[in-house]
């Protein structure tokens, strides 16, 4: 069947898809889930883990969450490149064996140490699952279905994410906190079974060359030391030797990074696909409004336990009501951008965003109640993120060939866990221990520096959307707006 377009105002009828390609598409998602929903667990088992080890400093205990996200955003440019030459199935296939590896390795960590080294092991199997889960499944749907495909996908990660403080809190209300990397183990396991029968390699076209590991070591080097930086600065002084140099460090390597990716013949990430502008607004609104995305789901649960002094159970049945709205909202999304583009999800998707971590920062406060203080913002976050996130990411890999669909799709989600990183690190950084004094100040700090950056993010979108947009099919374009 022929594949229609439109314009980005348009609408186009939906083609037939093969049942192989949403059995590949849930396998993928299932994969994107594990890392996803391991990138949140450990959230609302921060305060245990920091009772489990008391002579470390909550700041160290923070990067067995963070040190997680720096590893996937770390790896994902090379799990990407990787994918797109080796194989996008092998290379999943093996990221989610290496996964189930590292996540009984979490659960058995003798020390903080060790816990945290496991975490950075289990990120690298998720930079090797990310990039190749979609990349071995879009090639199986037509140019028109691929935003649902696309919306599908981004949503199961995040999703997932939103999901795991709820689970988590059930899960640590009967048990330890070292179940919550117990049971990845034999769900990928199960994953890892199924698309050995189900899934078929998918070569990516053209993609060749060698690897530029010198500008792996450099990406990974300055994304940890940015990292780094924030979440010891506090315990460092702001102004500290250790913490400009980190900072200088880190801006270093990031330059030579950049040098590195503009001269080698096949870079970890092509520049030059970043000077279309749809890449680089998609990118760059990404990169603001993770900030918050990632890192509120770490602040959400911690506000409720130390401020209202909710129990787990308590924490985890009040943030349900997050990604049910996100889930209600992210095939819409994706139908919608299918249907008349993408511009409209992304627009009002951001703008509800920016409403959501407003409403946490002026109305959210210590005598408020859950029906009236909380529930408008996780609802309206839920609805915000649903619609407009993975649209944005459907709209960063439409923008882009083939053949660099899985290098795309690990430099958006690469920037994605980077903010993510920084958000955590911030938050810890802002809130410190339970037992200071303006603790309820310090959560409004938290909350105005989300705020600032979702708001920079809407900002970018209104400010540089492209007027020329890309059709429904990915393919057609026309120009639009003023």
């Amino acid at each position: 069947m022929a594949n229609s377009t439109s314009s980005d105002e348009g609408t186009t009828e939906p083609v037939a898809i093969a049942p192989e390609a949403w059995k590949a598409l849930a396998i993928g998602a299932a994969g994107y889930v594990l890392v996803g929903f391991n990138s949140t667990a450990t959230n609302i088992a921060f305060d245990d883990i920091t009772a489990s080890f008391p002579a470390v400093a909550e700041t160290t205990t923070a990067f067995v969450s963070s040190g997680y996200l720096i590893g996937t955003a770390a790896f994902l440019p090379l799990g990407g490149r990787i994918a797109d030459r080796q194989g996008r199935v092998k290379m999943f296939q093996l990221g989610v064996m290496l996964f189930a590896v590292s996540s009984v390795l979490s659960a058995l960590a003798p020390n903080v140490w060790v816990l945290i080294a496991a975490r950075v092991l289990q990120a690298i199997a998720g930079a090797l699952v990310i990039p190749a889960s979609l990349s071995m499944v879009l090639p199986l749907f037509p140019a028109t279905r691929r935003s649902t495909a696309v919306a599908a996908w981004a949503a199961a990660g995040p999703l997932s994410a939103a999901v795991a403080p709820s689970a988590s809190a059930s899960i640590l209300q009967f048990s330890s906190w070292r179940w919550l990397y117990f049971l990845s183990a034999p769900v990928a396991l199960v994953v890892w079974l199924v698309g050995r029968r189900r899934l078929n390699e998918v070569a990516a076209p053209d993609a060749t060359g060698k690897l530029d590991i010198v500008g792996a070591i450099l990406g990974t080097a300055g994304i940890a030391l940015v990292v780094f930086g924030v979440g010891k600065g506090k315990d460092w002084g702001w102004t500290s030797a250790l913490t400009v140099g980190s900072f200088v460090v880190a801006a270093a390597a990031v330059m030579a990074f950049l040098a590195q990716s503009k001269r080698h013949p096949h870079p970890l990430i092509d520049l030059a696909l970043f000077r279309k502008r749809e890449v680089w607004m998609a990118n760059a609104a990404n990169t603001l409004i993770s900030v918050s995305s990632l890192a509120i789901w770490l602040v959400w649960p911690l506000y409720l336990k130390r401020i209202w002094g909710y129990s787990n159970l308590q924490i985890g049945l009040a943030l349900t009501a997050g990604p049910i709205a996100a889930a209600t909202m992210t095939l819409a999304g994706g139908r919608v951008a299918d249907r008349v583009g993408h511009k409209w999800p992304i627009h009002i998707g951001s703008l509800i965003m920016v409403f959501s971590v407003g409403w946490c920062w002026l109305v959210l406060d210590q005598d408020g109640s859950y029906v009236t203080s909380f529930l408008p913002g996780i609802l309206s976050f839920g609805f915000g993120w649903g619609f407009s996130s993975p649209t944005m990411n459907s709209y960063a890999l439409e923008s882009v060939p083939e053949s660099t669909w899985g290098s795309m799709n690990a430099a958006f989600n690469m920037l994605r866990n980077v903010a993510g990183a920084i958000g955590v690190a911030a938050a810890v950084a802002f809130v410190g221990s339970a037992d200071r004094p303006d603790i309820v100040a310090a959560f409004d700090r938290v909350f105005l520096f989300f705020f600032v950056s979702t708001a920079l993010g809407a900002v970018t979108i209104f400010a540089f959307y492209p007027r020329q947009q890309l059709a429904p099919d990915g393919l057609s374009t026309t120009t639009t707006g003023p």
